[in-house]
């Protein structure tokens, strides 16, 4: 069996065990009973009607007391109930007898108390204006009814609440309960609470008591639309009456019925049954007297026509109150909702395109600063692991927020204390902050008071990214009733949030992209002078292999040959060989060197010693070319971890390439030295003023036999030798140079290792 199943069958056992305590009411009175049997058979003769009633002097007294108020022709002094028997009618006396008898079955002691849910009082007196209504207007409606029997079924129409109130006492005072408290249809809330409702207890009580058709149909139709009655009805014109006049008895509040469902008014159902609108004001003026003329009948007390009056003014303004007070919280609500409609509108439009998630937080303090009138207010949002906190606060109406960032990644505390929205479980809820927010205080605003400062969270999807916070002196119990426009308002604000976080990262991420291009296009520049040098050293060394063993012969014969020549001439020429053929050797020499520099020997030494050695060896240089050498060195320069032989012939080859930048006239050559904190690195400068390089020769400064000088000049390897030296020892070198302003060569080394020394 599913849910659904069970339910039903639940249901079903619970309307079965109703109706089994629906079978244990009282049963009719006998009276009553015997005069329903005697009454419809047509040889009754009045004299056992009269025996009958006469064996109940109380009944007695009532049927006389109906006939002399009925002006058929008879006083109280010349009554006597043979003659109101024949007066009244056998239909009219049984209809009254069951009326009493009914009322009297179902009547339980203590039922003018005040304490009760139900009021039976003011039901009864509702059903007298049903009753009385229905005797008024059912010759209006269908002319062939007894208006006595239209009274007893207008009377009796609502007794399954009384059958249910009887039964369940508990149970139906909830219904009433609910039915005051939502103003709804009592017949929907008897379903929900009991699983039936009054009509349908009323006919089984009915059937139970053998009543007539026309008061079983009326109690369980009563309530049906009156062009809805189905064919089967056997008589719908009393239905229809009892109909009508219930819903002119509600209108007036004529009584308590316990409903307080008006689809339609009197007026507009009795012209759907064809009854003029005069006839329903004709009968609304006269029901009152007509109710006071009837309440003795059932034993209730005298009844003022005026009374009516009042306590149906006193019922429809009290109603009035309760839907005023209504319309009332509705329009609190519903203005209370456009205030936060009009500040997420608010937001959307002072949000802009690439907003940082400060400004966000910027834009949302300032708004809630204005919708709560709070002393002060702060939001902010964090990243995933909840150490970088940025937002903006408020603490002054006249100041604009201003912006903070908070990073606890070195904070040790932020490891340990509680997550920052440790208290908010599943939902939306306005917290009191806790000792997660200490950071808020300490670094961000020391002046808001913690006792009176609560928050609400910025929660997107399921992921909570920050948090609103505000000084006030309310409880967060005070915003219950506005929780949900908090929550949709901060909804909006997370989401504004996250949308400026995620164009925060694709800006870095563009950022990065084009940084890395940068550093691919360097690396492929590195990388493809690399390869060169690597070509250049493979042949530099093919070369070296193939050419210096007939270069040795050739110089050895030429040296040999010059010591026996007597021919001076010859002999220069000899010489000449040999000096060239050492010079060849020498290129072959430095191609080696290029090709497979030595391993470095990692050694300790300071900035000055480089320097120093690689000026004396130009000297010479410096002098012929009048240049002035200028030294700019930081304090507690750390030593350098080097080859010391190799880095110094590649500061004597950039020192003199800046020397040689000067003419005739000279110049000056400025020597830097600083430490690079960021990679815990020397930096060192040569710097000059001389012709310098433009754009082409600055590319092929670094290339192997490329010189920029004069016929006459070297085989241009110091420079790309310089270089792969630097390298060698873990360094780096720049060249920075314009056309006629002069060159900085930037080189970089490494610190000394201490430890690896």
């Amino acid at each position: 069996m599913n849910t659904q199943q069970q339910t039903k069958y639940s249901q079903s056992k619970k309307i079965e065990l109703i109706i089994q305590q629906l079978s244990s009411l009282p049963t009719l009175p006998a009276v009553a009973a015997r005069l329903l049997q005697i009454t419809v058979r047509s040889d009754t003769q009045a004299n056992e009607v009269v025996s009958l009633i006469e064996s109940d002097p109380s009944l007695a007294s009532r049927i006389i007391t109906l006939a002399t108020r009925a002006n058929m022709g008879i006083s109280r002094s010349t009554a006597s109930l043979s003659k109101a028997v024949v007066l009244l009618g056998f239909d009219a006396v049984r209809n009254a007898v069951l009326s009493i008898k009914v009322f009297e079955a179902l009547q339980r002691p203590g039922d003018a108390g005040d304490n009760e849910e139900f009021d039976r009082i003011g039901f009864w007196k509702h059903s007298l204006a049903v009753a009385c209504a229905s005797r008024m207007l059912v010759s209006h409606i269908d002319s062939g009814i007894d208006p006595e029997e239209a009274f007893v079924c207008g009377l009796l129409h609502d007794i399954g609440k009384l059958a249910l109130d009887s039964c369940l006492p508990k149970s139906y005072a909830r219904v009433v309960q609910i039915t005051e408290s939502s103003m709804d249809n009592i017949s929907d809330v008897e379903r929900k609470i009991l699983g039936l409702d009054h009509t349908v207890a009323g006919r089984r009580l009915a059937l139970r008591w053998n009543l007539p058709e026309a008061i079983t149909e009326s109690i369980w139709l009563h309530h049906q639309w009156v062009q809805g009655l189905p064919d089967a009805v056997q008589h719908q014109g009393i239905v229809k009456t009892v109909h009508l006049a219930d819903v002119l008895a509600r209108q007036m509040r004529l009584g308590y019925s316990g409903n307080h469902y008006m689809p339609e008014s009197a007026e507009a159902v009795a012209e759907l049954l064809g009854c003029p609108a005069t006839v329903i004001e004709q009968v609304a003026r006269q029901l009152p007297e007509a109710i006071s003329e009837r309440a003795s009948l059932l034993g209730l007390d005298d009844v003022d026509p005026d009374a009516l009056y009042h306590d149906a003014l006193s019922e429809a303004n009290s109603e009035l109150g309760r839907l005023n007070e209504q319309l009332r919280l509705k329009n609190q609500k519903l203005t209370q909702r456009s205030r936060y409609l009009d500040l997420l509108c608010d937001l959307d439009q002072s949000l802009q395109d690439e907003q940082s998630v400060v400004d966000v937080c910027d834009v949302i303090c300032k708004l809630w600063f204005e919708l709560t009138g709070c002393e002060r207010c702060g939001v902010y949002a964090y990243t995933g692991n909840e150490l970088i906190i940025e937002g903006a606060v408020k603490i002054d109406k006249k100041e604009p927020p201003s912006i903070f960032l908070v990073d606890r990644t070195e904070d040790p505390q932020a490891d340990t204390t509680e997550p920052l929205m440790e208290n908010l479980t599943a939902g939306f809820a306005v917290l009191p902050v806790t000792s997660s927010h200490c950071w808020f205080f300490e670094q961000v605003a020391p002046m808001f008071e913690t006792d009176s400062t609560i928050m609400i969270p910025l929660r997107s999807g399921q992921d909570t990214i920050g948090a609103l916070l505000w000084q006030t002196d309310q409880s967060p119990d005070f915003y219950r009733q506005q929780i949900r426009e908090m929550q949709t308002f901060a909804a909006g604000a997370a989401l504004a949030v996250r949308q400026a976080r995620k164009q925060e990262q694709q800006s870095m991420l563009c950022e990065q992209l084009a940084q890395s291009n940068i550093q691919i296009q360097k690396s492929q520049q590195e990388l493809l002078q690399k390869r060169s040098l690597a070509v250049v050293g493979e042949m530099a060394c093919g070369a070296a292999h193939e050419i210096n063993n007939p270069l040795a012969v050739v110089v050895g014969r030429a040296q040999l040959l010059a010591s026996k020549e007597q021919d001076s001439k010859q002999k220069d020429t000899l010489e000449a060989i040999a000096d060239n053929g050492q010079k060849i050797a020498e290129i072959i020499r430095d191609l080696l060197e290029f090709a497979q520099p030595a391993k470095p020997t990692i050694a300790s030494v300071t900035v000055a010693e480089l320097f120093s050695e690689a000026t004396d060896s130009l000297v010479e240089l410096i002098r012929d070319k009048n240049i002035k050498i200028q030294t700019q060195f930081d304090n507690d320069l750390p030593e350098l971890f080097v080859d010391h032989r190799q880095i110094g012939l590649a500061l004597m080859e950039v020192i003199s390439n800046a020397i040689d930048s000067y003419d005739e006239d000279g110049g000056v050559v400025t020597l830097r030295a600083g430490r690079n904190e960021l990679d815990d690195m020397v930096n060192l400068e040569i710097i000059d003023h001389g012709c310098g390089m433009d754009e082409q020769t600055l590319r092929k400064a670094a290339g192997p036999f490329f010189s920029a000088r004069r016929a006459g000049r070297k085989q241009g390897l110091g420079l790309s030798r310089g270089i792969r030296y630097i390298e060698g020892n873990g360094g780096r070198l720049h060249l920075d140079s314009q056309f006629g302003h002069g060159t900085c060569t930037r080189i970089t080394l490494p610190i000394a290792n201490v430890a690896a020394l």
